[in-house]
């Protein structure tokens, strides 16, 4: 997950209209966040940059952080029962050997 994150900045640098900006310049970090079953998936600032994106002037600072992406992590018991709000009917499902995965097999109510 750190290089897909961390590929994003250096999609930033190829697709946007950005001079100055240096995508190597970040550091990968996750955070569990046990509220909401989430693992958030951010960058930090390595050094400061200053650069230009579309004609307007960014300043980062080092040590700032970006969060980019989310993963959640649901139990079980939870995801099934945010399906049946849904509509939708748990049927089956199947957990990965080393316990990181969940497939779920869902039904029309």
């Amino acid at each position: 997950m750190a290089k897909l994150t961390l590929s994003i900045l250096f999609f930033i640098n190829r697709d946007l209209p950005v001079s100055g900006f240096d995508p190597t310049a970040f550091n990968y970090e996750f955070n569990w966040v046990a509220e909401t079953h989430c693992v958030e998936h951010n960058v930090r600032a390595t050094a400061e940059q200053n650069f230009v994106l579309d004609g307007t002037p960014i300043n980062i600072k080092k040590g700032t952080k970006f969060h980019l992406l989310s993963s959640y992590k649901y139990p079980v018991d939870y995801f099934q029962n945010l399906a049946i709000e849904g509509g939708l009917k748990p049927i089956d499902y199947f957990v990965y050997e080393n316990q990181r995965m969940v497939i779920h097999v869902l039904g029309v109510s």
